[in-house]
């Protein structure tokens, strides 16, 4: 299936700036609790998931904890939002099996505000 985004498995170190756009963007769209937009230690030793518009704008992002936890799931609000959130959480889950880390936990996003 041809998706209008791109995913990227990511160390904090190469994306913190995308990664915490985005959880900014989705902290003020009401997506996203304020308690997580800011990097805190696990970041650092967390695979992240990326998720980019075709032209190149962070639209999501989410992280695997090192004891197995996804969570901080961010994603812009976008008419494919539930589509990128489970594309975030599968990338992260296949990360995990990959690496021989079996999540134990995910922490799903906030449901959108109508």
């Amino acid at each position: 299936m041809n998706t209008p985004f791109t995913l990227h498995c990511i160390a904090w170190q190469a994306g913190a700036a995308l990664l915490q756009d985005v959880r900014v963007a989705a902290c003020a769209s009401g997506l996203l609790d304020a308690d997580e937009i800011g990097s805190d230690d696990l970041d650092e030793s967390s695979r992240h998931a990326l998720a980019l518009s075709k032209g190149g704008r962070a639209i999501g992002c989410a992280r695997l904890t090192p004891q197995g936890s996804i969570e901080r799931i961010a994603v812009m609000p976008h008419d494919l939002r539930t589509q990128i959130e489970a594309a975030l959480i599968e990338m992260l889950s296949d990360y995990a099996r990959q690496t021989g880390l079996t999540p134990i936990r995910i922490a799903t996003a906030k449901p959108a505000a109508h």
